[in-house]
């Protein structure tokens, strides 16, 4: 399952901890179940280093293939007949915004402003973040629809205060420093247009929750039927070996192998008076007689 390109020029490096993973089920198409459940992307996914036939050897060794996974269905999950429907998305944290503010030396440079504690520790370096989308929670819990930002740069810096002009005021703005306990999210679009040089475009507010997500593929949703019989089962049924047990009414059938893979019981049912047949019936079995073996019974007519 290939999950994604990086631009138009090669495939992302996609890893595990790259991406989340969920599922709905429902019995049918009938019934509206809105629960989700969070699925381990670890355990789901295998990546196996694939061989490259290289005859003249211009590849080498080396592994071509990064963001190309297998997918695992485990039983002990998707245990049911049914519609699961998957959705595999970049993996999103969530965190709030401590201060939209500028740094001291690009006071031009507006940018959000992140508690290093919230981060998860792979995105704490600098530049860790960068190309990474951010979406914005509002103060009800809703998305804010349609409202993106990508980060251009994103490192570690501490507070600094500065005068206002000529005033006694003072400003919080901040510098790089790499021991900083803070982190500085230069996004972009961030600067105001030629046509409203006034209108600055929004970045967030003081306290609000965003998504964060890395952009290495597009969301993906597969939808999986688990159901009793395939093509296969259904044509063994149809055009495949059957035997019928006249003296004891069982209609068996098997598969390719001869293996018995449906039995039923075969019975008229009669009027009382006049014994005259009035219906004809096939009854599934639920226990199969393994007597109807189908060489068995074969063998016993040769």
């Amino acid at each position: 399952m290939a999950i994604g390109t990086y631009g138009i020029t090669r495939p992302s490096d996609v890893g595990i901890n790259d991406i989340d993973m969920f599922y709905n089920y429902t019995p049918n198409r009938n019934t509206n179940d809105n629960t989700i459940y969070a699925l381990d992307a670890g355990e789901l996914l295998s990546y196996t280093q694939l061989p490259v036939n290289d005859p003249n050897n211009i590849i080498g060794n080396e592994n071509l293939l990064e963001g190309l996974y297998d997918l695992r269905l485990p039983a002990s999950t998707f245990n049911q007949l049914g519609i699961y429907t998957i959705y595999i998305r970049p993996k999103t944290t969530t965190n709030v915004i401590v201060d939209c503010s500028v740094l001291s030396a690009l006071p031009t440079v507006k940018g959000i402003v992140l508690d290093m504690v919230t981060i998860p520790e792979a995105l704490q370096a600098n530049n860790a973040m960068q190309g990474y989308r951010i979406e914005y929670i509002n103060a009800d819990g809703t998305k804010l629809r349609n409202t993106v930002r990508y980060v251009v740069t994103s490192n570690r810096v501490s507070v600094t205060t500065e005068n206002i002009g000529d005033t006694s005021q003072k400003a919080q703005r901040y510098r790089f420093d790499d021991s900083g306990s803070l982190m500085f999210l230069q996004v972009t679009p961030s600067s105001s247009s030629d046509v409203k040089p006034n209108a600055l475009p929004f970045i967030g507010n003081i306290g609000q929750t965003i998504l964060i997500s890395n952009t290495y593929f597009s969301p993906i949703v597969i939808e999986v039927d688990l159901v009793e019989n395939t093509i296969d089962t259904l044509s063994d049924i149809v055009a495949g070996e059957q035997v019928k047990d006249v003296q004891n009414g069982i209609l068996t059938y098997y598969d390719k192998d001869r293996v018995i893979t449906k039995q039923f019981n075969l019975f008229e049912i009669k009027d009382d008076v006049t014994d005259v047949p009035l219906y004809e019936v096939k009854e599934e079995r639920t226990n199969i007689d393994d007597t109807q073996d189908f060489n068995s019974v074969v063998d016993q007519v040769q």
